[in-house]
């Protein structure tokens, strides 16, 4: 049998637990109880790993040092980077694990996960909880008093809370939410009401009935928040990824993030090996208008992890009104999805978008179409400023080169040979 044929029966594989997988949201538990290899001094970042502590940006070394104040490691901020120069705490890359933070947001011990489960194949994959409204959190970079206070309820009320109703209602399952929203304006990256209000309709039932502490403040939160369904499908997309990385030979995109200096993808022939490029800036609107081009980061975060699924700059189409909110429309919406559509192997068929012809959205991104047709899709994202907090939402066309050094590494996986 030739590579090529070979390839394509791996890529076959592949499309098989993209397409048919079912993620189910099952349960929330501490990160140390839940994820494995997670120890009391790791700590999981976003996007690919740094190559020294120097490079970690400011809201990422935030997010770190309150992390490890918030797990009692170190007394300051200070001490907290100290332990990191010196090697003392294990910096992982998220999606290496099957988690997945987004923007500046990092996992520790203690904090409450999301935990996904492929009902099919039989991956798990996690993510932390959405922070909600207020601006001021570990998730983009910010620590203090304040946040330390957020972050203890949400260990110690929230994630209980939300861990003891989703086992009671048997786990919920991710692709019926998506299913029952489509039509309704989500692209589920940047834009999900539509899922997080369909989502807190199959929650909130056992949240009333729950014995659970703090219930109106736990119930008023969680609905209030129309951007949580963004974190539990980020898990169900590692549920799904995790067995994907396992199967060699494919070419197809089984993970994309950047950690606001190198933006990267991982196929699933090479399985956690990041194949990297500078991170590209995100183009769109900021929060304040006194924000300039010069105070963003680039690229930064975990969560276009669910355009591995197809969803957000994949689909577009679904959300135009995203597009709107950030200086485009209808046109382009179509056209990022079509771009999409031209270098992927599939469709999802669960969730078909009325103004698109019922068409699903595209899924699969083979990373010999992309460079082949010299097509880079369109990812959608926030961007964050360099001194943390978030700086505004837009999109950014995802870097060739990163798909380009992808299939270099399978020639020289293939052949045994430096390319």
């Amino acid at each position: 049998m030739t590579v090529d044929k070979q390839i394509n029966q791996a890529n076959a594989q592949v499309m098989d637990i993209l397409l048919k997988g079912q993620p189910v949201w099952v349960d929330v538990k501490p990160a140390i109880e839940a994820i494995p290899g997670m120890t009391k001094n790791t700590v999981f970042h976003p996007g690919p790993p740094y190559e020294s502590a120097d490079e970690i940006p400011t809201p990422i070394r935030n997010s770190i040092c309150g992390a490890l104040m918030h797990e009692k490691l170190a007394a300051s901020m200070e001490e907290a980077w100290q332990l990191v120069r010196a090697g003392k705490v294990n910096l992982c890359s998220s999606q290496n694990y099957g988690v997945a933070n987004a923007a500046s947001m990092v996992t520790s011990a203690s904090m409450p996960v999301i935990v996904a489960e492929d009902k099919v194949f039989g991956g798990r994959g996690y993510a932390p909880i959405h922070p909600g409204g207020n601006p001021k959190c570990l998730r983009w970079g910010l620590y203090d008093e304040e946040v330390e206070s957020d972050l203890t309820w949400f260990d110690q009320v929230y994630g209980p809370a939300l861990g003891k109703a989703v086992r009671a209602a048997g786990g919920i399952d991710l692709k019926s939410i998506l299913a029952k929203t489509a039509g309704m304006g989500d692209e589920n990256h940047n834009r999900q009401p539509a899922a997080s209000m369909a989502l807190a309709l199959a929650l909130i039932p056992w949240l009333v009935e729950a014995d659970i502490h703090e219930k109106e403040k736990v119930i008023r939160h969680f609905a209030a928040n129309d951007r949580f369904f963004l974190h539990p499908m980020m898990a169900g997309v590692e549920s799904l990824t995790v067995n994907c990385k396992k199967i060699p030979l494919s070419t197809v995109m089984v993970g994309m993030g950047a950690n606001g200096v190198r933006f990267g993808i991982q196929i699933a022939a090479t399985g956690n090996e990041w194949h990297t490029d500078k991170a590209p800036m995100i183009d769109g609107v900021f929060l304040k208008p006194t924000t300039t081009k010069e105070d963003v980061l680039g690229y930064l975060g975990d969560s276009c992890v669910t355009e591995v699924y197809g969803l957000g700059g994949m689909s577009a189409i679904a959300g135009p009104a995203y597009l709107r909110m950030t200086g485009a429309g209808y046109d382009e919406a179509l056209a990022r999805t079509e771009k999409a559509r031209a270098v992927s192997l599939g469709e999802h068929t669960f969730a078909p978008v009325p103004w698109n012809d019922f068409k699903g959205f595209p899924v699969g991104v083979d990373a010999r179409k992309v460079v082949g047709k010299n097509i880079r899709p369109v990812s959608h994202g926030g961007s964050a400023l360099k001194t943390g907090g978030q700086a505004g939402a837009g999109a950014c066309d995802i870097p060739m080169e990163p798909f380009k050094k992808a299939l270099i590494a399978l020639y020289e996986q293939i052949t045994g040979e430096k390319a």
